[in-house]
C-alpha cells in the first residue's frame, strides 16, 4: 500500500491543502505548530472508516468553524494490483466518490463506494501492521505491538525457512480445532454454546426445585404457627382476668385520693384571702415607717444643700475672671504668629528662586548628554540596518555547511582515490592540467567524477567514477549549491566571514540596547520634549525676576531655617495660649453648671419634702399608728390558724400516696389494654394461618417439588455429557495453542536480526536486544549492561519504537508493505543520536514509503536521501 496524494479542504482550521507523496524514500514534511499535519493522519483514518453521514464525535469535530461549509477529504492510494482516487465530504451535502484506475476503470459513490474501498483494503492491506507503523505524538514512547501483523509473520516465516506450501483445499487442523472450541467457550474461555444451555438449563432446575422446595417449607411452617398461636390465645385470655381484677382495685384507690384533693382546695381557698390580708396590713405598717424616716433625712439634706450652693455660686465668679484674661493673652499670641508667618514666605520666595536656577542648570546638561546618546544610536543603527545576514539565515548557512561537509565526507568515502609515485622526474597532465611530479614525491587525488591522466607520447589513463560516487558527488554539488545561493543571500563570499558579520551583528544590536538603556536612564519617567520645556519654563521664570543679587545658598538655607524655627516657636506659644483660653473658659462653664445643678437640687428637695408630710398626715387622719399596729396582730393570728388546718389535710393526702396510687391505675389500665390489643392480634393472626393452611391444601406443592427434582436429575445427566465433549475440545485447543506458541517463537531471530542491524546504527556494535513470541522488544543490551524497556530513558523508547517499525517495513514483502508514518517524534534524542537516526532511514528506503511529519525538520537533516516538503499556512 501507498500514499500518492492527499487533498483536504474546510478540514478543522485548514482551508486547503494538497500534498503530493513520492512513492518510495523518506519524505520529510514539515509545518509550524497547530499547521494541521497530525490532522491529515486523523483525516485518512475518517476517510476509510466513517460513512459521509456519519454521526460520531471523531466526524462532529473536524468540521470547520469559520465557514457553513463540510469537511472534505481526497486520496489517491494504491495497493496490491489496485489504484484508485477515494474523495467524501462529511457534515453539509455528504458525498462519496470512488474511482478505480487499476486494474481496471471503475466509478462507483455513496455506501457502494465506502464497502468497496474496504473490500478492496482488507483483501490487499495487513490492518495491524497499516496500525503498528505509525509513531505518535501521543504514544512515541510506548512499545510497538507487532503480534497481529499477518505479513510480518509471512515474511519471518519465509525467512526462518518455515513457509508451506498447501493445496487450498483440504481445511486447516488448527482452524477445525477452534471452530470446535468456540462451540463451547467464548474467545476469553467462558461457557458457550451448548456448554452455556446445558449450565443454564442445570441452573435453572435448581432454582425451581429450592423455590418449590420452600413453598412445602412454607406449609410445614405454617403449622407450627397455627398451633403456637392457638396456645397464646389461652394464655392471654388468663391474664386478661387477673388485668381487670387489678384495674378494678387501683380505681377505688384513686376515688379515695381525689376527695382528700377536693377538701384540700377549699381549705386553701380559705387561706388565701387570710394570708393576702395578713400581707398587705404588714406592709401599710412598713411603708407608715419608711415614710417618717424619708422625711427626717430629707430635711437634714435640704440644710447641707443650702451651704453648697452658697460656696458654688463663690466659684463660678472666680471662673468667669480667669476666662476673660486667658483670651486676651490668646490673641496677643496670634499676632505674634502672623508676624512669623510673613517673614517665613519672604525668605522661602528668595530660596525657590535660587532652586530654580540651580535645577535649570542641571536640566540644561541633562539634554546635551540625551542628545549626545541620540546621535550614537542613529550611528549605529544606520550600520545595523546594512546588515542582511539575520539570525534565521546564518542558522540557515550553519546547517548548509553541516550538510555540505557531511555530503563532502559521504562522497570522500564513497569515491576512488588516485595515488601515482614517480620514479623520475616527470610532468603528467591530469584533465589538461600540467602537473610535476618528483621522484620519493607521491601525489594522491579523490576522484568523485570521471577524470583523464596523461602522460603525453606514452599513454592516457581515463577513470570513471561508479553509480554510488556519482550520487555522492551530486548530492555534495547540491549541498554547495545551498550554501552558495545562501551566502549570496547574506552578502557574504563564504562561511567565515558569514560568521564575522553576524557576530558584528550582534556587537552592534547589543551597542543598540545599551544606548537605548542609557538615553532612558537619562531621562527617567519624562520625554526630551518635557525637559526641555521644563527647562524654557525655568529660564523664563528667571528671566522674569530679573538680575537679583540674591545672597548665598548656604545663607539663604540659615536665614530660612531661622525663620521656620522663630515661626515654629511662635506657633506653639500660640497653641499653649489658646489651650489655657479653652481649660479656663471650660472651667468656668463647669462652675456655673454645678452652682445650677445645686440650686435645681436644693428646689427638688423642698418640694419632695412638702410633698411626703402631706401624704403622712393624710395617712394618719384616716388611720393612727396605733390602730394601725393592732390591726396587724389581728390578722396574723387569723391566718396562722387557716394555715394549721391546710396543713392536717395535707398531712393525711400525702399519707395515702397519690403519686403511687395514679402511677397504680395508669399501669393496671395499660396492661389491661395492652392485653387486649394482644389478644385481638393473635386472634386475628391465628384466623389467617388457618386460612393460608385451606388454600396450600389445595395447590398440590408435594407434587411440584417431586417433578422439578426429576427435571433436576434429567439436566445434571446432560450437562455431564457436555462438559465432557467440551473438556476435550478444550485440551486439544490448548495443546495446540502451546505448538502454535513454540513454532512462532522461530521467527523471532529474523526480526531480532533485523532489529539489531539496524539498531547498532545508533547504539554502536555491542547493542543487543531480547524480544518475546509477540515482537515486543523486552530489553536492551548495551556495553553488557542490559535494561528492561520501560526502563530506558523517553529518548531510547522512541529510537527503539522507529527502529522497530522501519525493521518491519525491510522484512515484509513488497506487495505487503504498508507506509511508515512518525508524526513528529525524536523530540528526546541528542544530535549525535538524530545524526545516526539518520543513517537508519537512508539505510532502509529502500522500496518503501517513509512520511515523517514534523515542526522542526532540522530533527532529520541526516537523512541524505529524504524529500522535503513544506507546508504553509
Amino acid at each position: 500500500m501507498k500514499l500518492h496524494r492527499l487533498t483536504l479542504r474546510n478540514y478543522r482550521g485548514v482551508a486547503h491543502r494538497d500534498v503530493e507523496f513520492p512513492d518510495r524514500g523518506v519524505v520529510v514534511v514539515s509545518g509550524a505548530n497547530e499547521i494541521g499535519k497530525s490532522s491529515m493522519i486523523e483525516a485518512l483514518d475518517l476517510l476509510v472508516e466513517s460513512k459521509d453521514r456519519s454521526t460520531k464525535k471523531e466526524v462532529k469535530q473536524v468540521k470547520p468553524t469559520n465557514v457553513d461549509e463540510g469537511a472534505e477529504i481526497t486520496a489517491v492510494m494504491s495497493t496490491g494490483p489496485y489504484r484508485f482516487e477515494y474523495h467524501k465530504r462529511f457534515h453539509k451535502r455528504p458525498e462519496t466518490r470512488l474511482t478505480i484506475l487499476a486494474p481496471q476503470r471503475e466509478q462507483l459513490t455513496g455506501d457502494e463506494a465506502h464497502e468497496r474501498v474496504l473490500a478492496i483494503l482488507a483483501e490487499t492491506v495487513d490492518a495491524e501492521l497499516w496500525q503498528a507503523q505509525r509513531v505518535l505524538q501521543s504514544g512515541s514512547t510506548a512499545s510497538v505491538d507487532l503480534s497481529g501483523c499477518d505479513a510480518l509473520a509471512r515474511a519471518l516465516d519465509a525467512a526462518a525457512g518455515q513457509a508451506v506450501t498447501t493445496s487450498g483445499s483440504e481445511p486447516l487442523l488448527v482452524d477445525r480445532i477452534d471452530a470446535e472450541y468456540r462451540q463451547y467457550f467464548t474467545a476469553t474461555g467462558r461457557a458457550a454454546g451448548p456448554l452455556a444451555a446445558a449450565v443454564a438449563r442445570v441452573r435453572e432446575a435448581r432454582v425451581q426445585v429450592e423455590l418449590y422446595q420452600a413453598a412445602v417449607d412454607e406449609v410445614d411452617e405454617a403449622v407450627v404457627t397455627h398451633a403456637a398461636l392457638s396456645d397464646d390465645v389461652v394464655r392471654l385470655s388468663q391474664q386478661r382476668v387477673a388485668a381487670t381484677t387489678r384495674r378494678r382495685a387501683a380505681a377505688e384507690a384513686a376515688a379515695a385520693v381525689a376527695q382528700l384533693e377536693d377538701r384540700l382546695a377549699s381549705a386553701r381557698a380559705l387561706a388565701e384571702p387570710a394570708e393576702m390580708a395578713r400581707v398587705a396590713s404588714e406592709a401599710a405598717l412598713g411603708e407608715r415607717r419608711r415614710l417618717r424616716a424619708d422625711l427626717t433625712e430629707r430635711t437634714a439634706v435640704i440644710a447641707e444643700l443650702d451651704a453648697a450652693v452658697l460656696a458654688a455660686a463663690a466659684d463660678e465668679v472666680t471662673a468667669g475672671e480667669a476666662a476673660v484674661a486667658a483670651a486676651a493673652a490668646a490673641d496677643v499670641a496670634r499676632a505674634e504668629v502672623a508676624d512669623a508667618a510673613a517673614h517665613v514666605d519672604v525668605v522661602r520666595r528668595t530660596a525657590d528662586r535660587i532652586a530654580h536656577r540651580d535645577e535649570a542648570t542641571r536640566l540644561a546638561a541633562t539634554l546635551a548628554k540625551v542628545d549626545a546618546t541620540a546621535a550614537e544610536l542613529a550611528e549605529v543603527e544606520a550600520e545595523l540596518a546594512l546588515i542582511s545576514l539575520t539570525d534565521e539565515v546564518m542558522r540557515d548557512v550553519e546547517m548548509a555547511a553541516l550538510a555540505t561537509e557531511r555530503a563532502a565526507f559521504q562522497a570522500e568515502r564513497a569515491s576512488a582515490r588516485v595515488e601515482l609515485d614517480a620514479v623520475a622526474q616527470v610532468e603528467v597532465l591530469i584533465d589538461g592540467q600540467p602537473v610535476q611530479l618528483e621522484p620519493g614525491v607521491g601525489w594522491t587525488q579523490h576522484v568523485t567524477t570521471s577524470a583523464t591522466f596523461e602522460l603525453p607520447g606514452v599513454m592516457t589513463v581515463r577513470l570513471i567514477p561508479g553509480a554510488p560516487a556519482v550520487d555522492s558527488q551530486d548530492t555534495l554539488d547540491r549541498a554547495r549549491e545551498m550554501l552558495a545561493a545562501l551566502l549570496e543571500e547574506a552578502g557574504v563570499p563564504d562561511v567565515a566571514a558569514a560568521r564575522v558579520v553576524h557576530a558584528r551583528r550582534h556587537e552592534l544590536s547589543a551597542s543598540v540596547g545599551r544606548l537605548r538603556a542609557i538615553g532612558e536612564a537619562l531621562l527617567g519617567d519624562d520625554s526630551v520634549a518635557d525637559l526641555r520645556a521644563r527647562l524654557t519654563d525655568l529660564q523664563d521664570h528667571l528671566a522674569a525676576a530679573g538680575a537679583v543679587d540674591d545672597p548665598g545658598a548656604e545663607v539663604i538655607r540659615a536665614e530660612l531655617a531661622a525663620a521656620t524655627d522663630a515661626h515654629r516657636l511662635a506657633r506653639a506659644h500660640e497653641e499653649a495660649q489658646r489651650e489655657a483660653a479653652t481649660a479656663a473658659t471650660a472651667a468656668a462653664v463647669r462652675a456655673t453648671g454645678a452652682a445650677t445643678v445645686l440650686r435645681s437640687k436644693l428646689e427638688t428637695a423642698r418640694t419632695e419634702v412638702a410633698s411626703a408630710a402631706d401624704r403622712l398626715a393624710r395617712q394618719r387622719e384616716t388611720q393612727s399608728d396605733d390602730d394601725l399596729v393592732i390591726q396587724v396582730e389581728a390578722d396574723a393570728e387569723r391566718a396562722k390558724a387557716v394555715v394549721a388546718g391546710v396543713t392536717a389535710i395535707e398531712a393525711e393526702l400525702a399519707a395515702l400516696g397519690p403519686a403511687a396510687v395514679a402511677a397504680e391505675l395508669a399501669d393496671a389500665e395499660a396492661a389491661a389494654a395492652s392485653l387486649d390489643e394482644r389478644h385481638a392480634a393473635v386472634t386475628g393472626d391465628l384466623r389467617e394461618v388457618a386460612a393460608q393452611l385451606r388454600v396450600y391444601g389445595t395447590e398440590g406443592r408435594r407434587g411440584r417439588l417431586d417433578a422439578a427434582l426429576t427435571e433436576q436429575e434429567r439436566a445434571a445427566a446432560e450437562h455431564d455429557g457436555v462438559q465432557r465433549r467440551a473438556a476435550a475440545a478444550q485440551l486439544l485447543h490448548s495443546v495446540m495453542a502451546r505448538h502454535r506458541d513454540q513454532s512462532r517463537l522461530r521467527y523471532v531471530e529474523p526480526f531480532r536480526t533485523e532489529v539489531e542491524r539496524l539498531g547498532r546504527i545508533v547504539f554502536g556494535v555491542d547493542f543487543e536486544v531480547e524480544i518475546d513470541g509477540d515482537l515486543r522488544i523486552l530489553s536492551r543490551t548495551l556495553n553488557g549492561c542490559t535494561v528492561p524497556f520501560d526502563s530506558l530513558s523517553g529518548g531510547a523508547k522512541e529510537q527503539l519504537g522507529i527502529v522497530a517499525r522501519l525493521a518491519s517495513a525491510a522484512l515484509v514483502a513488497k506487495e505487503d508493505g504498508v507506509p511508515v508514518l512518525i508524526d513528529d517524534a525524536l523530540g528526546f534524542s541528542d544530535p549525535d543520536r538524530l545524526a545516526r537516526m539518520g543513517e537508519v532511514f537512508d539505510a532502509v528506503g529502500g522500496d518503501g514509503q517513509v512520511i515523517v511529519l514534523t515542526c522542526s525538520p532540522e530533527r532529520y537533516a541526516g537523512i541524505v536521501d529524504a524529500q522535503h516538503l513544506e507546508l504553509s499556512a
